[in-house]
């Protein structure tokens, strides 16, 4: 069974640890963009199945990001990517791609704390770096 712990939300950028048989199993990353699709990205499922026509009518594209210390297993990664396929909103003006990184020292480096570990993640796949923020600015839900 797979089970998601949000462990950081910002307004562009969620990050999520995914659980299998009670041990970590990746962390997905999910941008949203807010730009279009770029060319090297056309060759990316499920963009590459598109014609050009509903290509060129994407405004916006989502990244999912899928990161281990070691390849996943094919099930794996096909039931990562299904899940957060169906996880972001895509209509005919919006979609995303999808694609894993192996990390090799993802769990080996002791990060002084969380945001180090994320920002080490994010330069792996050529994202934008966490900038310092206070506690108050964590995005939680909450009934208060």
């Amino acid at each position: 069974m797979m089970r998601l712990s949000r462990q950081l939300k910002f307004r562009d950028l969620e990050i999520f640890s995914v659980m299998k048989d009670h041990q970590i199993l990746c962390y997905v990353i999910i941008e949203d963009t807010r730009k279009p699709i770029m060319e090297e990205d056309r060759k990316l499922e499920p963009l590459c199945d598109m014609d050009e026509e509903d290509i060129q009518a994407i405004l916006n594209v989502f990244h999912i990001s899928i990161i281990n210390d070691e390849t996943l297993s094919e099930a794996d990664l096909t039931m990562v990517k299904s899940f957060f396929a169906d996880f972001v909103n895509h209509t005919n003006l919006t979609n995303f791609i999808t694609r894993d990184y192996v990390l090799k020292d993802l769990y080996d480096v002791d990060d002084e704390n969380d945001i180090m570990f994320f920002n080490r993640m994010l330069r792996h796949i050529g994202a934008d770096e966490v900038k310092e923020f206070d506690d108050r600015n964590w995005i939680y839900l909450s009934q208060d």
